[in-house]
């Protein structure tokens, strides 16, 4: 006789189909239809219903690498307590079938950080129960047998489900460092609620920006119901030196078209590595065509605006691009601070490179096929602090140097270090490009460093 005990589910046939047939199709339509590049221990994904939230959740759930223990880290909508809360129930019920809990990582979970165990906030909460059934479709743990979704080599999938109450951050990052090598994460959390589109859109972009840059000291809760798993895994991504990729970002007017007050969805998932370092690993191609594109257009007398780019590339971020001709320099233009997606500093950089360049004439036509084209993308630029010059020339190999004072600036690209290996003559240089003499020093000036990730690609009519 089974005698243990079981979550009902309460949000069945209002956020999702109550049918397991109909609830299965329903998820096979949100399928991306892209190919998937890199597989995450952690995601990020929406709660609503799925019919407005279901696409940012397939694609978090697409690139989730699933293991035999999933922890569903939620926030609590209908009941306060100290800390972390999990169930005594042995068991989450949904159409598919139910999921079994893993109660020993809960009694661990509750040894190591004194969490309530109570089936009550549990008992009418959506946030850990709309996960659920993805976890079964992507694993197989359903009644339906979907061999198309089978994952190999994992026996039987377990969940951990966690409540976040007046906990934080720290408290949720010191959760998943602790299981990190024996569970995967789906941190559950929808964005901004119920303000007008483009006020949704402001503020869920500044979120976005957070996230994908680390800097929460100041996020707060009504920009995310799941704040505090938010930035707890932010502050483990950073504390590893991994990064949050964006997969997908919109709000409930995109599905719905009522744009007067709107709720934020969107899907992240970590890296274990930096974010150029993963632009440059699975997009390189994609960006080098898009510069081909937009200095095309050029060509013509017209702007470039990319279609659809993939998520990551709309993430804030800057870049320079640069064109040769036999190995000569035929123009070079950047951004060294953040301040548009991505992909649109790329493309607007390779026009004004090819077409801007204060140095050079505009391209020419005749001139297309025999560029090559190279794209910096840059890390987000740190001050360096310096006693005097001697320090200074200590702290600048091998990075790129920003020099700023008395509004003047200037630039140069890790790559300069090929040309200009010594670093007094770089830095002189630099000076010299800034527009002061090469033994100029102030105790005003600015200095910053920053890394790149190096794109190139041979002459255009290499690869066409």
């Amino acid at each position: 006789m089974d005698n243990s005990t079981k979550k009902s589910p309460n949000v069945a046939g209002l956020f999702y189909p109550s049918d397991m047939n109909e609830l299965a199709e329903l998820i096979k339509k949100f399928a991306s239809g892209k190919e998937i590049l890199y597989k995450s221990n952690a995601v990020i994904v929406p709660h609503a219903g799925y019919q407005f939230s279901g696409h940012a959740m397939n694609i978090g759930f697409e690139h989730l690498k699933f293991k035999e223990n999933v922890f569903i880290i939620a926030p609590s909508h209908h009941y306060d307590f100290q800390g972390f809360a999990l169930p005594e129930y042995d068991k989450f019920e949904t159409p598919f079938g139910c999921m079994e809990v893993n109660r020993a990582f809960v009694q661990e979970v509750q040894d190591s950080f004194g969490a309530y165990v109570n089936n009550t906030p549990f008992e009418e909460e959506h946030s850990i129960e709309v996960q659920i059934p993805f976890i079964q479709y992507y694993t197989n743990n359903t009644k339906i047998i979907n061999a198309a979704n089978l994952l190999k080599g994992l026996h039987k999938v377990r969940i951990i489900p966690v409540l976040v109450g007046r906990s934080t951050s720290d408290e949720v990052a010191a959760l998943i460092e602790k299981f990190w090598d024996r569970a995967c994460f789906v941190i559950s959390s929808d964005l901004s609620h119920y303000h007008p589109d483009n006020v949704a859109k402001q503020t869920d972009n500044y979120t976005a920006w957070m996230i994908e840059t680390g800097h929460i000291e100041k996020f707060v809760s009504e920009q995310a119901c799941g704040s505090l798993g938010i930035c707890g895994l932010t502050s483990f991504a950073a504390k590893r030196g991994f990064n949050i990729i964006r997969l997908e970002m919109y709000n409930s007017g995109d599905i719905s078209g009522d744009k007067s007050k709107v709720v934020g969805y969107g899907a992240w998932m970590l890296y274990e590595g930096n974010k150029t370092e993963f632009i440059s690993r699975f997009y390189s191609d994609y960006l080098i065509d898009e510069c081909k594109k937009s200095i095309i257009m050029g060509l013509e007398g017209q702007k470039y605006q990319p279609e659809y780019p993939p998520a990551v590339l709309q993430q804030y971020g800057a870049s320079f691009v640069t064109l040769e001709i036999t190995g000569h320099l035929r123009g070079c233009i950047g951004s060294i601070y953040s301040d548009k997606p991505l992909i649109n500093d790329i493309v607007a950089n390779a026009q004004s490179a090819a077409f801007f360049d204060p140095r050079f004439d505009p391209l020419r036509p005749e001139e297309y096929n025999d560029i090559t084209i190279s794209i910096s993308i840059l890390s987000e630029p740190e001050q360096i602090i310096f006693k005097n010059e001697q320090e200074l020339l200590s702290k600048i190999y091998p990075y790129g140097i920003i020099l700023m004072d008395k509004g003047k600036r200037g630039v140069y690209l890790p790559v300069v270090w090929e040309q200009l290996p010594d670093k007094r003559l770089f830095w002189s240089s630099l000076k010299e490009k800034a527009g002061f003499y090469k033994d100029y020093f102030s105790k005003t000036m600015e200095v910053y460093k920053f890394t790149t990730e190096y794109i190139t690609t041979a002459p255009a009519y290499e690869d066409e």
